[in-house]
């Protein structure tokens, strides 16, 4: 199955490299019998092909995002949001062969890395695991978020990431840069949802903790409750400072601790101490978290964050290292909750902590 799946992006990408720049009066021309029939055998119509050619360019400031559907809950509308976001930041980016990023892409390794970044789930290295992701979807149902597919499943040669208004953003080819293009003119045969639009139960523990960040370039955020994203994702922003709090329903404190650029590890701040630094461009690059008191008996503080050129990196809990040391990486953005004592730590992501 992998030796015909590589064929058939390799054939795929013959005949985007024989007509990239073509206009359609020309395309007869310009593709070759050959490349021709690599096309028709990789799952190509005749009619495909004449759309391929007839292919325009899209712009940035052509993007019009349409906003997620009234049955997602906030949660899920973020993340769609974040998947388009990261996507974004990636245009203009070149492609290789088997590029997994963040770098250089091909399609597959575009549409995995972005997902990654932002969820910290690997939806599979090539299309037809990745298909396997999430629900399968008609195209006309797809929203901003979704993977677009060409090719019958379980035989797709080509993904991409849908952006809204039929638009989407893809790694076409070795002689075309990541970018936008449009399914009016290339439609694909099928959508996956990887992310649901699905009602998820409120955390009764969300109030327990509450907590802000101080942004690069946008200062300090609102307080969030637990589980709840603090910090930007997609924006290449650093965090500087972070100040956590418990519910004043609970006896005990919580703790933390940052690493700060050029600084080092920070002494232990408490109850909405600001840890970290603000007006002097730090980043700060690894966190620990903490309970003291009473509140320790009953629960456990998990926690993870999403860091430059990582994503989001598993969970941990109860003083253990979160981020990174020594590979001058910035945290972007934070989450945490208190959970039941022994609660498992979810799973998926980057290890928790990475050091040089």
């Amino acid at each position: 199955m992998m030796k015909k799946y590589c064929y058939m992006v390799a054939a795929s990408a013959v005949l985007f490299a024989a007509v990239g720049s073509a206009t359609s009066t020309e395309a007869t021309e310009v593709l070759s019998e050959e490349s021709y029939q690599a096309a028709v055998e990789s799952g190509f119509t005749a009619e495909q092909i004449q759309q391929i050619q007839e292919m325009p360019d899209f712009s940035l400031e052509n993007i019009q995002e349409e906003p997620a559907a009234r049955s997602a809950v906030a949660f899920s509308a973020s993340q769609k949001t974040q998947i388009v976001t990261e996507a974004k930041r990636h245009l203009g980016k070149p492609y290789a062969w088997g590029g997994k990023g963040p770098h250089v892409f091909d399609c597959s390794g575009l549409t995995r890395y972005v997902f990654l970044q932002v969820t910290g789930k690997n939806i599979g290295d090539y299309t037809i695991p990745q298909e396997k992701s999430g629900e399968q979807i008609s195209v006309a149902q797809a929203q901003p978020g979704d993977l677009y597919f060409w090719g019958a499943k379980g035989n797709t040669y080509h993904v991409a990431i849908a952006i809204g208004n039929g638009q989407y953003i893809h790694a076409p080819n070795e002689k075309e840069k990541v970018k936008i293009n449009s399914t009016t003119y290339f439609k694909p045969s099928f959508a996956v949802r990887v992310i649901k639009n699905t009602t998820t139960t409120p955390d009764p523990n969300a109030k327990l903790v509450n907590y802000r960040t101080h942004l690069q370039d946008f200062g300090w955020g609102n307080y969030v409750q637990g589980s709840q994203t603090s910090g930007s994702v997609g924006k290449s922003k650093r965090l500087e400072g972070i100040q956590v709090k418990l519910d004043p329903s609970l006896s005990g404190t919580i703790q933390y601790k940052t690493h700060i650029q050029d600084i080092g590890w920070q002494g232990w701040k408490s109850n909405n101490g600001l840890s970290g630094t603000t007006g002097k461009k730090k980043r700060l690059e690894a966190i620990q978290i903490q309970l003291t008191g009473a509140v320790a008996t009953k629960y456990d503080v998990h926690y993870r964050v999403h860091s430059q050129d990582y994503g989001w990196q598993a969970w941990t809990r109860n003083g253990q290292s979160a981020g990174t040391q020594g590979l001058s990486k910035r945290l972007e953005a934070i989450e945490i909750k208190l959970v039941p004592k022994n609660t498992p730590l979810a799973t998926g992501g980057k290890p928790a902590f990475i050091k040089k």
